[in-house]
Formats: structure tokens, C-alpha cells, sequence
């Protein structure tokens, strides 16, 4: 079982960076910039694998990961180009 201390938020502040930095190698242009890639990435990281943690649910840092991945899918796929971009 996964304890939520210190060095727990380190990796799910790690991960969330890799999901982030992923997402804008895949997404290039389209999507939103790098850097609220990384944020949207550490805070959909800490708050899901936290959420999973403190559950006691197993692989709280996998749901993490996982969790980052699903908030930046939902921030880029909503997110709003302007009309000469189209």
C-alpha cells in the first residue's frame, strides 16, 4: 500500500510533468502551450493519485498517471483556437 508522504507527491509531481510534457509531443500546435500542459498535468497527477491513495485503492501513482492523462485530454480537446486558426 502506497503512503501519501513526501516522497509520494515527488512522483506524482513527476509524473504529472511527463503526462504533460507527452501530450505536448503529441499534440504539437494544436492544443494549449507547455506550460499549462506541466500544470494541468501535476495537478490532475496529485489530485487523482491522492484521491486514490487516501481510498487505499492499489497503484495510486498508475492512477495518477492515468488521471493527469484524462485532465489534459479534457483541457485540450476544449480548448478554444481563435477563428484564423481554423
Amino acid at each position: 500500500m502506497d503512503v501519501l508522504g513526501g516522497a509520494t507527491i515527488f512522483w506524482l509531481i513527476a509524473l504529472g510533468m511527463v503526462a504533460g510534457a507527452f501530450t505536448q509531443v503529441c499534440i504539437w500546435d494544436k492544443g494549449v502551450e507547455l506550460i499549462t500542459n506541466l500544470m494541468t498535468g501535476i495537478v490532475g497527477s496529485v489530485i487523482v493519485g491522492s484521491l486514490f491513495i487516501v481510498l487505499q485503492f492499489p497503484a495510486g501513482l498508475a492512477f495518477g498517471f492515468l488521471g493527469s492523462l484524462a485532465i489534459l485530454f479534457i483541457t485540450n480537446v476544449f480548448h478554444l483556437q481563435p477563428e484564423g486558426s481554423h
